[in-house]
């Protein structure tokens, strides 16, 4: 049986009690004990059986705001952040597990802004339930682009390209000591959630993507309320931050302001579309490419639609209409493709 001889213990014994009596017993923790729970777990003094137990116990208790914060703040406290010198970075984030529904063009929106001169930073992760699905990162690496670089290197390639991948296993230390029992689990805990709010490279405005609409209030405030100046969080294809072309919730946090809207294709002269499948990472590869060398127009679209959300968002036009357009810009130029060769070197 554990000793619980450490004031840390202690303290997480009377916490997983407090926490784990069902949806209407529970008690609610502030953002200092949240992060002080999570911090236990991320100890060499928690037991796994304590892991899952607090794991399960959030997913029925569920989360809000402040423990929100507070785990973030844990999250952030054991994982190596960088700090690139750039102006208007925009943070972008989809599930760390993937998708397995929609087809991944997140990416090379991401790609297509950094061309139109707005940097970016993408993170996740490879190997994470329930979906284990194709993430950033497998979709970089089927690109040919070293995605779990260490974290100066990011800070390195942000700087000089425009564009950076953290990944998980690189950066997120405490977390990452946790994933063997994630994935004994096989449900999507807290973590899953705070995962896409996770700020790594000190952006001041990110864009987040959350599967139901009852979160995109919570992550935004969450998000906004630590310290960023703007924060969008959308409905996103397969939970993730890409936009699909249709009408999509959209929540944001703007200096301590909480907006509702809708943005839809139609609003900025596209056609509403049902979105492609999900792929294999090799088989997206090859309908990136087409679409950022013009090869193939089928979703040109979709690829500039959330480029220009990017462009927008980081600054560089002064409406998500305007962004688009440089968007489109940057594809039909040749600057878009011109970039992804870039990053491969």
């Amino acid at each position: 049986m554990q000793d619980f001889t450490s004031e840390a213990a202690e303290g997480f014994r009377k916490r997983l009690i407090a926490t784990a009596k069902g949806r209407h017993g529970a008690k609610d923790m502030s953002r200092e004990e949240a992060s002080e729970a999570l911090s236990f777990l991320f100890s060499a003094e928690a037991h796994p059986a304590q892991v899952g137990a607090f794991l399960t116990a959030m997913r029925f208790k569920g989360t809000k705001v402040e423990e929100m914060k507070g785990f973030l703040d844990a999250m952030e406290n054991t994982a190596t952040l960088i700090s690139p010198q750039v102006d208007n970075l925009v943070n972008c984030n989809g599930p760390y597990d993937g998708r397995k529904k929609a087809l991944n063009l997140s990416v090379p929106a991401a790609i297509v802004a950094a061309a139109a001169g707005v940097s970016v930073v993408l993170h996740s992760n490879t190997g994470l339930p329930p979906k284990d699905g194709v993430t950033n990162a497998r979709l970089l690496e089927a690109m040919g682009m070293a995605a779990a670089r260490e974290p100066e290197q990011v800070e390195g390639d942000i700087e000089r390209k425009g564009f950076g991948h953290l990944h998980a296993s690189r950066y997120l230390h405490g977390v990452e000591r946790l994933k063997p029992y994630r994935q004994l689990l096989f449900y999507r805990t807290f973590l899953h959630a705070c995962e896409v709010m996770l700020n790594p490279a000190g952006a001041r405005r990110s864009l987040i993507g959350a599967a139901h609409e009852s979160f995109l209030e919570r992550f935004a405030t969450a998000a906004g309320e630590r310290g960023q100046e703007r924060v969008m969080v959308v409905q996103g294809l397969d939970g993730g931050d890409e936009l699909p072309l249709a009408p999509t919730p959209v929540v944001e946090y703007r200096d301590g302001v909480i907006e509702k809207y809708t943005l839809s294709p139609t609003d900025f002269g596209m056609q509403e579309k049902p979105h492609h499948p999900c792929e294999t990472p090799d088989e997206t590869v090859r309908m990136v490419k087409a679409a950022l060398e013009g090869t193939d127009e089928t979703h040109l679209d979709a690829v500039a639609f959330n480029a220009g959300v990017r462009i927008h968002l980081g600054g560089g036009a002064g409406s998500i209409e305007a962004g688009i357009s440089l968007a489109r810009e940057a594809l039909s130029s040749g600057a878009a493709a011109d970039k992804l060769v870039a990053l491969k070197g």
